[in-house]
């Protein structure tokens, strides 16, 4: 191998490797984004938000409710099972929105 090929795969490597590092980095900060402090482990939403996965009947994720009722805490991203969603049949995460009206349904243990 010829040393111009190994200053190239060095420098070619270099950043791939500073790339990699840098997108790891990123998705940690995004899973960080979604813990709150005090919270364990899991997604925490106000019971009291309409139109999100985890207050819906349909939503089948990982989910507890807090003692007062306020809170949901959800462990995991959950399927959802309205037959009317768009995201029928499809994961989705415990805060995610729903778009279309009229099809969200309060989780019956809030």
């Amino acid at each position: 191998m010829s040393s111009e090929s190994r200053r190239n795969f060095l420098a070619t490597s270099g950043k791939l490797i500073a790339g990699t590092i840098a997108f790891g980095a990123m998705g940690a900060y995004a899973a960080e984004e979604h813990m709150q402090e005090g919270s364990g482990e899991g997604l925490v939403v106000a019971s009291a938000e309409e139109n999100r996965c985890a207050t819906c009947q349909f939503w089948g994720g990982m989910r507890k409710v807090s003692d007062d009722k306020k809170h949901v805490t959800a462990q995991s991203m959950g399927w959802c099972n309205n037959p009317d969603s768009p995201n029928h049949g499809k994961l989705t995460a415990a805060d995610h929105e729903m778009m279309k009206p009229d099809i969200w349904r309060k989780w019956a243990a809030l």
